[in-house]
């Protein structure tokens, strides 16, 4: 019993770590939540990295893209969460997630569209705002 309980120990920062932006739903995407948890930590160029499959030349786009974020909201994130999967066949998928900011009050809300493309899922954009009704009129 005291050896269940360790690895019990063991495994919560795990999976803590997985899924940062409750609640969790079978309808999560594994890339989707890895995007989610590395916005949440602000590690835009992980973030980055996993949602550049469709937007051209992100490496030149960085700043731009991020940059605002480190100047608005520099103390990062002190808890996120999903407030909208839509699922649609065969493959079409958008999370819309609002991130609240360490010392702040006002969310900032992130919108990830999808699709599976030859097998595999990947972003094909994504927005951020702090007004919500910008990002409400990404929806599709």
């Amino acid at each position: 019993m005291r050896y269940l309980a360790t690895f019990a120990f063991l495994l919560a920062p795990v999976a803590a770590a997985a899924q940062s932006c409750d609640p969790s739903t079978d309808a999560d995407i594994p890339l989707f939540e890895a995007a989610k948890t590395a916005f949440f930590k602000t590690d835009y160029r992980a973030f980055a990295g996993l949602v550049d499959d469709y937007i051209p030349n992100m490496d030149a786009q960085f700043d731009a893209l991020f940059g605002p974020l480190e100047v608005f909201e520099p103390r990062g994130f002190d808890r996120c969460r999903t407030v909208l999967q839509r699922r649609e066949d065969p493959s079409f998928a958008q999370d819309m997630v609002l991130f609240f900011p360490r010392g702040g009050t006002t969310p900032m809300a992130l919108h990830i569209v999808g699709a599976e493309v030859d097998g595999e899922m990947r972003v094909l954009e994504f927005s951020y705002n702090s007004a919500i009704s910008a990002v409400l009129d990404g929806l599709r």
